[in-house]
């Protein structure tokens, strides 16, 4: 058992390997294809990889159907399920093509999906919630500015509030990123940035409806770069500076930072996460905020071509993306019960019926009476 469980991980390794170093897959979508391996050894019980098949394939759609919440009674959900068994079908469409693997039967990996009614379910667009306008001015105004933390807290948010970008992104910017005179942020890799699929992004920063965002962020830039001296491979998001205590037994916040990038999205999170709490918000997630930006320029009446432009100015490839997954693409219950009830339906029959003749009319009315003699 031990010469099996040694030969599933050097092949995972193998597998992780050609995953990274030849599609550039991240180590968070990486992770996600080691949960759904993991996933098959729990059901399996560490078997071969070798003797993957139809039976084994359909055995644990229906244990993955029946399996749990962490910590809970209730059923994983469908979306769940259809990216586990997504992940999984990568694994074993590569592996079917490697030495000693070759005999894994290609029509048992298309045995890995949902029906296409749970396939429908899962990749429908999901309900994000997302602050008001009001809100979030609500959570900028209320930092202070009296601090280095406080200043980078609130240009923080206001640029993500800018600019739609990413957390990820927005954490790892370095200095020479922002343009003054143009008023843009290169989101480039080749800088460091993490962007999703290490795309490099352009993103102009928008103070549309909220001006005083863009105030915050350059005031904090300023002094960065005037007062702190800061490079321009130093971060404009900087960790807070921690120094030890009384005889290096504990550690404390010096409200102050240091020219070093925050290791991980997490801290950043947290920052926002504390923010909304001390204005009395509820608590949204930083993607949030990316989709307040698109919504409220999905409200202006824009050309295609500049659809075009802010959905690259996201990183998006598509347009329906930006403006149909984050836009208008899916509304919600509440809201779409109010623009149906308030849509002036007599005016719109008024208007259909004003726009027809008489010649029209009776030309018309002929025809119904006719189909209706003749029974068709």
């Amino acid at each position: 058992m031990s010469s099996i469980i040694y030969k599933n991980e050097v092949i995972k390794r193998k597998f992780f390997g050609y995953v990274i170093n030849s599609k550039g897959f991240s180590p968070k979508t990486v992770e996600c294809y080691e949960n759904a391996i993991w996933l098959w050894d729990d059901f399996t019980h560490k078997a071969d990889y070798v003797g993957f098949n139809k039976t084994a394939a359909e055995g644990f759609k229906e244990w993955l159907k029946a399996k749990k919440k962490a910590h809970s009674q209730k059923d994983v959900s469908v979306s769940y399920r259809y990216d586990m068994l997504r992940y999984l079908k990568g694994f074993f469409g590569w592996l079917s093509k490697q030495k000693g693997y070759k005999k894994i039967d290609q029509t048992a990996i298309d045995y890995l999906n949902l029906s296409k009614a749970e396939a429908k379910i899962a990749t429908q667009p999901r309900n994000v919630e997302v602050p008001s306008l009001e809100e979030l001015k609500a959570v900028i105004e209320r930092i202070q500015g009296g601090s280095e933390i406080e200043k980078r807290d609130r240009a923080l948010i206001s640029l993500m509030f800018l600019t739609g970008a990413r957390i990820s992104a927005v954490r790892t910017l370095p200095m020479k990123s922002f343009d003054k005179d143009k008023l843009t942020i290169d989101q480039n890799p080749a800088f460091g940035v993490k962007t999703k699929f290490s795309k490099p992004i352009i993103s102009p920063l928008i103070a549309y409806l909220y001006k005083e965002p863009l105030n915050y962020f350059i005031g904090w830039f300023d002094y960065l770069e005037e007062e702190k001296k800061f490079k321009p491979d130093d971060p404009i998001f900087p960790a807070t500076k921690i120094e030890n205590g009384f005889e290096n037994l504990s550690y404390y916040n010096t409200g102050q930072v240091e020219p070093i990038f925050w290791k991980s999205s997490t801290s950043a999170s947290k920052v926002i996460e504390n923010r909304f709490k001390e204005a009395g918000i509820k608590h949204y997630k930083p993607h949030a905020i990316r989709h307040l930006f698109i919504k409220r320029l999905s409200k202006l009446p824009l050309t295609e071509e500049q659809k075009k432009a802010i959905s690259q100015s996201l990183g998006h490839e598509d347009v329906r993306t930006t403006f149909g997954s984050y836009g208008y693409g899916k509304i919600d219950k509440d809201k779409q019960l109010e623009i149906i009830k308030n849509i002036d339906f007599d005016g719109t029959y008024q208007g259909v019926k004003q726009s027809l003749s008489q010649e029209d009319i009776g030309r018309i009315a002929k025809e119904v009476a006719k189909e209706l003699k003749t029974g068709g």
